[in-house]
């Protein structure tokens, strides 16, 4: 019997790229064997390089963040189905079982596997994104406000791509 894994990555865009507007992003991954909550900031005129403003390292593993409703920070959901809010600094703010204000910047897509493309409809818009792997993302994200940059997530892997 095979067992359930979560992902290794997880993901949310805190701010888009727009203009001048570097985009922000969220990512809960192991790094090593350690879990760890990181924020990117992805510089567009830097070739797009993943720079680091906060990483915090936790004590158990997250199987997914959501952004607060309130813009008080990230709610990052533990082993036992409890939920920790981080400030916008990472610093653990409260805890509950049951987060009432929350949502999540992953898009919904449908996977081509023969073509290895990824397509999702953003404000009645049909977008289709190329994508660089043979294996079906875990999530997409939009990672710039004209919908042309996304952050595929992959179970082990972060990549950036275009769309047409």
């Amino acid at each position: 019997m095979e067992r359930h894994r979560e992902p290794l990555v997880s993901v949310q865009v805190l701010q888009k790229q727009d203009g001048g507007q570097n985009a922000i992003a969220a990512v809960s991954k192991m790094a090593g064997d350690k879990p760890v909550l990181v924020l990117y900031e992805v510089e567009k005129e830097n070739k797009y390089y993943f720079n680091v403003l906060q990483s915090v390292e936790l004590k158990e593993h997250v199987e997914e963040i959501k952004i607060d409703g309130h813009g008080e920070g990230l709610w990052a959901k533990g082993e036992k189905d409890r939920w920790y809010l981080f400030s916008n600094g990472l610093e653990v703010l409260n805890q509950t079982e049951n987060p009432a204000d929350v949502h999540s910047t992953t898009q919904t897509f449908q996977y081509d596997k023969r073509n290895h493309k990824a397509s999702l409809v953003i404000d009645q818009k049909e977008i289709e994104i190329e994508l660089s792997k043979e294996t079906k993302p875990l999530e997409i994200h939009q990672l710039s406000a004209d919908d042309t940059l996304w952050l595929i997530v992959y179970e082990d892997d972060l990549v950036l791509a275009q769309s047409r």
